[in-house]
């Protein structure tokens, strides 16, 4: 399993971020912000180059989650076999449901049980 990061934010914020979390290349098999990309979220562009630089093939094996509506819509515009929305976030559960999406989870600490 390849674990991706997609983030609305531009390359400096997210490098310092990351070296702040202590996460390196032993904790993320890639990272993609939205200034790598022509268009961000619900574009499905940092999706689709997450999986260029994992090697991923086919999208419908692919877990997109996020707290947002624009989250949901890049997983459904992307194609993405699992589209989850996490309540852990800003918006909420009637805001997230009224959006496509494959599954809703309090919190992404449940995401590994979902695909084990």
């Amino acid at each position: 399993m390849k674990v991706a990061l997609t983030t609305g934010f531009d390359r400096p914020i997210v490098d310092g971020l990351l070296e702040v979390l202590g996460w390196g290349e032993d904790v993320l098999d890639a990272v993609v912000c939205v200034d790598d990309v022509p268009a961000g979220r619900p574009a499905p562009y940092m999706i689709y180059r997450a999986m260029e630089l994992t090697g991923t093939r086919d999208v419908r094996r692919v877990l997109t989650a996020g707290d947002t509506v624009r989250d949901l819509e890049a997983g459904t515009n992307s194609g993405a076999g699992f589209v989850v929305g996490v309540l852990s976030g800003g918006q909420t559960e009637d805001e997230l449901k009224l959006h496509p999406h494959t599954h809703l989870l309090g919190s992404v600490a449940e995401i590994p049980a979902l695909v084990s």
